[in-house]
């Protein structure tokens, strides 16, 4: 059962300051280490950095301060944040004079965190793609994901272990689209649960514009889901850095990916698959294929398990397999045809081979499952009942505020016009992927970008601007070719080895691993060639001195 994905993938405020009880909030917070408070400075003022980000943003919004106390990657700004605010190590005392509440900032909108209060009117819910997020939007989600997290562990837990206990239910038969729309529709509601994220919407990882270079995805970068080499070495692969370094999976381990790789379905193949596939019962078994295993696959860890919602790149994941759906329905024009009149090309029941489930549980009206365990225990956001045909259009769900549509789809845009005249659930149209300056990824011009350097910050001075552009003699922003480095001595031995624990776990060729992993290295480190590896490793690695020679610079792979 843990291993599905392998047979599948075979087979194809700033803080409302309560004056009153400041000295309260104080003490239960420092107790529990999960926020910065605010703290006056000399002039009366309250802390902020040069964006304007107060403690309750290193605190309670993005736990830079509770994880990491004052030693945050060694960030001056966070140092300090975390020292003023009173979150880490070196903690100030709270004022003795409590200044009045119109001294307070008011916060940027971007950088607002969780907020009391009554829920704001947020408007129909629009997913849209990751790779087209602002970089505020990008670290609004993650903190929304990592409050879940926080707040309601059990929860989140929960949510994990009720797709490891209906793994045979909800996979290899019809229920895998309607079952799987539906479950990342209540883990939506489950991030809107938390105070400050009202509003916020789950967005998909748009995979198949990656399928070229799996490793520079989108999603994977230091200050948001993690990089390929971020993870801890072999038997456990734990997460460290990102977000979600650090984090404890339902199953009591750590959040583990092991990168294991496998080829994204890419824009064209998608398209294909779109538009020439005209009845459900062929359509999703190919989506379930190739298209939704090979992102599970390509992570590894966590991801290539029945308990795959553990990471929180399987929401983003489900969120575009969602999205191929309703571009088919769209395509075909079912988004036309009313729930009570749909037909076996919109939906047909089908069971697995073993008979568990049974048909009869397929049905168009059938209740869907959605227990945690044995017990029949569920969460509320799936308390409601709710059928396989209720799941037809995202236009049209049950329950209050539960619909939603696509934005912005260069996918619907290449497809062209549908057969049914109209696009209604996503909106067609060409997006760029927007790029970070500052999270430590060299997003080229094959990445939507056209950054030279970036050194995780934006600062200038540093050999690399605030706009990441390389800073030489002639001051900051003059462009010139990145000085020529070569990856370390370490580095290169830390690889090797753990191209050779891949080799002994799961086969396959080590120089091959070895390349593959010293590429993805590069590309987080523009100034660092490959094409400098010392002989000996050569040696050790069975490659002779012409063959080094496939090892190309950094400069050519961006």
């Amino acid at each position: 059962k843990l291993q599905f994905l392998y047979f599948i993938g075979s087979k194809n405020t700033n803080m409302h300051r309560k004056w009153l009880l400041l000295a309260v909030w104080s003490a239960a917070l420092a107790l529990a280490d999960c926020a910065c408070v605010d703290r006056t400075l000399v002039d009366g003022t309250t802390w902020e950095d040069s964006k304007g980000r107060d403690c309750r943003w290193y605190g309670a919004r993005t736990r830079r301060c509770s994880l990491y106390g004052s030693k945050y990657k060694n960030d001056w700004v966070a140092n300090e944040a975390c020292c003023v605010c009173g979150g880490g190590h070196e903690a100030t005392a709270a004022p003795t004079s409590v200044p009045t509440p119109t001294s307070v900032p008011t916060p940027e909108p971007s950088t607002a965190g969780p907020t009391a209060g009554p829920a704001p009117s947020c408007g129909p819910r629009v997913r849209r793609g990751w790779s087209m997020l602002s970089c505020a939007e990008r670290e609004e989600y993650v903190a929304a994901v990592n409050a879940l997290k926080t707040q309601k562990p059990s929860e989140y837990d929960d949510i994990a272990s009720m797709h490891l206990y209906l793994t045979n239910y909800a996979h290899g038969t019809s229920a895998f689209l309607p079952w799987h729309r539906w479950f990342t529709v209540g883990y939506e509601n489950a991030l809107r649960s938390i105070p400050g994220y009202e509003c916020i919407t789950v967005p998909y990882w748009d995979w198949q514009r990656d399928d070229a270079d799996e490793s520079m995805s989108t999603p994977f970068r230091a200050k948001t889901f993690g990089t390929m080499m971020g993870v801890s070495g072999w038997p456990d692969y734990c997460v460290t850095d990102g977000a979600f370094a650090g984090w404890t999976a339902s199953d009591g381990r750590c959040l583990m990916r092991n990168w294991e790789g496998a080829g994204f379905t890419g824009t064209m193949e998608m398209a294909s698959i779109i538009t020439t596939n005209n009845a459900f019962a062929g359509f999703w078994p190919t989506l379930e294929g190739n298209p939704h295993a090979a992102p599970h696959r390509f992570v590894g860890g966590n991801m290539g398990t029945s308990r795959s919602p553990d990471d929180p790149l399987f929401f983003v994941h489900h969120a575009n397999v969602d999205r191929m759906w309703a571009l088919w329905q769209d395509y075909h024009g079912h988004d036309t045809v009313p729930k009570a009149d749909m037909t076996e090309a919109m939906y047909v029941p089908t069971p697995p081979s073993s008979g568990d489930p049974p048909v009869s549980e397929l049905q168009l009206d059938s209740v869907m499952r959605f227990e945690v365990d044995s017990s029949g225990r569920t969460l509320p956001y799936f308390s409601s009942p709710v059928t396989f045909r209720d799941m037809h259009l995202i236009t049209d769900m049950p329950g209050e505020g539960n619909s939603y549509t696509y934005g912005t789809d260069n996918l619907a845009d290449v497809i062209g016009q549908p057969s049914s005249g109209t696009w209604d659930l996503v909106v067609p149209g060409k997006a760029p992927k927007l790029t970070c300056c500052g999270d430590g990824t060299v997003d080229g011009a094959d990445q939507g970008g056209a950054e030279e350097c970036d050194d995780g910050n934006t600062v200038d001075g540093d050999g690399c601007s605030a706009a990441c552009v390389v800073e030489g003699a002639e001051g900051a922003g003059h462009t010139q070719v990145a000085p020529t480095k070569y990856l370390s001595d370490s580095t290169i031995e830390a690889l090797f080895h753990k191209a050779d624990e891949e080799r002994e776990k799961n086969g396959g060729d080590k120089a091959a691993m070895f390349k593959k992993l010293a590429e993805a290295e590069c590309k987080l480190h523009a100034a660092d060639y490959l094409n400098d590896i010392p002989t000996d490793w050569m040696k050790h690695m069975n490659i002779d001195e012409s063959k080094g020679k496939l090892f190309a610079p950094c400069g050519s792979l961006l």
